[in-house]
């Protein structure tokens, strides 16, 4: 089997789906099978992936680190779904969203907008000027599932008056000592060179900012 995971993953190396992979399973605490293959970077340099390159999350940061927390949240009953944006965090009291319940980010049918630029958008990264300008988008009147980051921005503002990696810190790493699982590699003293590259660029976040007005066209090269 060791080797069917390893030639399959290979092959899809070869097609260019994705540069490297390193993959890890396990029977009741025993690592069973770990290969690791490709190469974790590519330019400026090739870096060979290892059995301990360390990956972005990424997008999976959602739910890995927002939707745990906000389930253990909904937990120990100090949110519910049923609990709205406005009557629970200020920084939302008066706005559009004011009335969107838990359940509705949840489950991506609050209607607001997939992804906006809040780095061009918001006044500052601070909390208030984020939530402020979430505030001010125009939710759509029948909202369908559509996966928004605006929904899981929404629900990380709910989930304490912490930064979100340091509750996730003391919350979920510590407690299961993940040692290698941080948000921020290089502060804890890993290089560089054992982190894998990350994508060049979003080709759906690129045409939205060019569809707003903030560029003209896409980045040649």
């Amino acid at each position: 089997m060791n080797e069917r995971i390893s030639a399959f993953l290979a092959e899809r190396i070869a097609a260019n789906d994705f540069p490297s992979a390193v993959y890890l399973v396990a029977e009741k605490g025993e690592v069973v099978f770990h290969d690791a293959l490709g190469n974790a970077v590519v330019e400026p340099e090739v870096i060979p992936a290892r059995l301990d390159t360390i990956y972005d999350l990424a997008s999976l940061t959602k739910p890995l680190v927002t939707g745990l927390l906000a389930a253990s949240k909904i937990e120990h009953n100090e949110i519910g779904l049923d609990t709205m944006l406005g009557a629970t965090s200020p920084l939302f009291e008066g706005s559009s969203v004011s009335g969107l319940t838990v359940l509705q980010i949840a489950t991506h049918t609050s209607g607001l907008p997939a992804w906006i630029p809040l780095y061009r958008e918001a006044r500052s990264n601070k909390q208030m000027d984020i939530a402020a300008t979430i505030g001010e988008q125009t939710l759509n009147a029948s909202p369908q599932v559509e996966y928004s980051d605006l929904n899981f921005i929404s629900l990380a503002f709910l989930i304490g008056d912490d930064r979100l990696d340091a509750i996730f810190e003391h919350s979920v790493v510590d407690q299961l000592a993940l040692g290698r699982t941080c948000f921020e590699p290089l502060s804890r003293g890993i290089a560089r060179s054992e982190i894998a590259a990350s994508e060049m660029g979003n080709g759906y976040e690129r045409q939205t900012c060019i569809d707003r007005g903030y560029a003209t066209e896409p980045p040649k090269g």
